[in-house]
């Protein structure tokens, strides 16, 4: 079974007429004859009812047409794309995040790029580890990853975008909820701490353990949760305390104290990487406003941290633009 006696088929069945169909792809009619006879030699069963003046699909033939047209689409959008690849024409983008990324970083730049390139095709996966990121990297399922580096392999280009402090999440009525200014993980040292489980979130459980561990302090921790959301859910209902990255300082939750840390050398790495020799322009294009983002996001979050800092009223929103109003 080859290309050319499908096409024949495809040709023949939409046609319901030889000479017609073999026109159509360029053959004599006797050879799509023949390599229909041939088709349906090897299938074992009949695609056509034939007579001297009429053609038609059998039940079979109907059955196989819808087939075989989804595979030759199929086939030509593969070479389409791997066409595109080989060019290095702008055509589509794969985007792999954690869920900073996802929700916080890129939906701005989304923006932009989607406004710039219309045609071009955005997908997005989101990971929760570096090392799922770096791995769909290596397998090419994705072509550029947003994630907070472990070890970046050689074959790997990878840039730092920012650096992120640690928020402590408080229930609305923890005795240091209402209190201005900055919580010392020494003044946690007695709360129930809801963690993370380290194959998931590597960096966040670090962060948890070397700061209890420079307090001298053993953290109480009652239970790991991978999703944030779950997490901040565990802390509104006064399950315990809990540590987040910075980027969730820009979210508006009510009836949620977020304070920054005293220790603020406690940080999280967040970067860009792609593979090596990936020139594609879809890759270069999008690199442009990535960059330009780095610098605004990292002031950003500044500001943020200052006004929490001050804040005390947890139902408001803090007096700052909106990250999307940007």
């Amino acid at each position: 079974m080859d290309l050319r006696q499908l096409r024949a088929f495809v040709a023949v069945a939409e046609e319901l007429h030889f000479r017609i169909a073999a026109e159509r792809v360029g053959m004599a009619q006797a050879a799509v004859s023949s390599k229909i006879k041939d088709l349906e030699g090897e299938l074992g069963f009949k695609l056509f009812f034939r007579t001297t003046r009429h053609v038609s699909l059998t039940q079979a033939g109907a059955v196989f047409l819808e087939s075989v047209r989804n595979t030759l689409n199929t086939l030509e959008n593969g070479v389409s794309a791997a066409s595109a690849a080989a060019e290095n024409r702008l055509d589509r983008l794969r985007i792999g995040g954690i869920d900073g990324a996802l929700i916080w970083y890129l939906p701005p730049i989304l923006k932009k790029f989607t406004a710039k390139f219309p045609s071009v095709s955005l997908t997005m996966t989101e990971a929760t580890s570096s090392e799922d990121q770096i791995k769909r990297l290596e397998s090419h399922h994705i072509d550029i990853a947003f994630f907070r580096p472990t070890t970046i392999h050689s074959r790997h280009n990878f840039e730092l975008l920012l650096q992120e402090r640690v928020y402590v999440v408080l229930p609305r009525d923890h005795r240091l909820a209402n209190r201005p200014g900055a919580i010392s993980i020494t003044e946690l040292e007695n709360d129930p701490v809801i963690s993370y489980p380290i194959h998931a979130r590597p960096q966040l459980n670090r962060i948890i353990m070397d700061g209890f561990g420079r307090a001298g302090i053993r953290p109480n921790i009652i239970m790991e949760v991978i999703d944030k959301s779950t997490t901040m859910q565990l802390v509104a209902r006064g399950i315990g305390v809990a540590f987040v990255p910075e980027w969730m300082g820009t979210m508006y939750m009510p009836n949620l104290p977020l304070k920054p840390l005293v220790e603020e050398d406690l940080k999280l790495s967040f970067g860009v990487a792609w593979r090596e020799y990936d020139l594609s322009e879809s890759l270069r294009e999008f690199l442009i406003p990535v960059r330009e983002r780095a610098k605004m996001a990292q002031d950003k979050l500044d500001e943020i941290w200052a006004s929490r800092l001050i804040q005390t009223d947890w139902t408001s929103r803090l007096d700052i633009r909106s990250w999307d109003e940007e």
